[in-house]
């Protein structure tokens, strides 16, 4: 939403989807399956995008499946909690039944929300470890592009890692800003996707909406437009898209 667009009816609608889908969620006992409850999330995923690009060109080529996303450099944005939790539930089981160890970072209060979530939905968090990305950061901030792939090669030679078919890296924006800096974190990215080709390791990159729609603490003009150019594909709707 830019700043000329306070008066838009898009805002209200996103935050009342926000509102409906929190308790949709509390009335059906946080059963995330229910067909309601995945209709309700999708629908407040093409109203964030739509607010957050409406004057940027959008356009998607091919869909991939939750299951082979090895190698892939993605973004979601979420706009409330309940909205990341229930998206993310999925996104986590397919990286389980994948035998894929789950690698989260993100804020501690954050986390242990999602952890809990998941928790109280039957999840095996077993393959869930936290760990933050500041160490892939720090190691683009220092030697670019050839030291985010070293990096990232590392990562894949360590004896826990290998004991699963790869890694799927769940990384929040806002808590990579907080231990590094707007600077690190947004050259980090534009090297990211080089980075992660061929390799058995994705990360997907999960933007607060609420907060660049309603604050922007942390994810910002700059943040948000940076993001739509430095990422390949996009969760939406339980599948990620192809940016072009």
């Amino acid at each position: 939403m830019n700043s000329s667009c306070s008066d838009c009816s898009m805002y209200s609608k996103i935050e009342e989807l926000r509102l409906m889908l929190n308790n949709l969620i509390l009335e059906k006992n946080q059963e995330l399956l229910n067909k309601e409850i995945i209709t309700l999330s999708q629908s407040l995923d093409e109203l964030v995008y739509k607010c957050i690009f409406c004057s940027e060109n959008l356009n998607t080529v091919f869909k991939l499946n939750l299951r082979n996303i090895f190698g892939i450099h993605s973004t979601f944005y979420y706009y409330g909690y309940q909205h990341l939790f229930s998206s993310m539930y999925f996104y986590i089981n397919e990286g389980i039944n994948n035998d894929e160890l789950i690698y989260i970072s993100m804020e501690e209060n954050l986390y242990n929300k999602l952890i809990s979530f998941l928790k109280n939905n039957n999840v095996s968090i077993e393959h869930i470890k936290f760990r933050a990305v500041k160490g892939l950061i720090e190691s683009s901030a220092n030697g670019g592009l050839i030291g985010l792939r070293k990096e990232i090669k590392n990562i894949s030679s360590e004896d826990e890692v290998k004991q699963y078919n790869g890694v799927r890296w769940i990384g929040q924006p806002t808590y990579a800003i907080q231990t590094t800096s707007q600077e690190a974190f947004l050259s980090w990215e534009v090297n990211l996707s080089e980075a992660l080709k061929n390799t058995n390791i994705s990360l997907i990159c999960i933007y607060d909406a609420y907060d660049y729609i309603n604050k922007r603490e942390f994810i910002n003009e700059i943040v948000i437009k940076k993001s739509l150019k430095t990422h390949t594909h996009i969760l939406k709707s339980l599948a990620l898209e192809k940016i072009c």
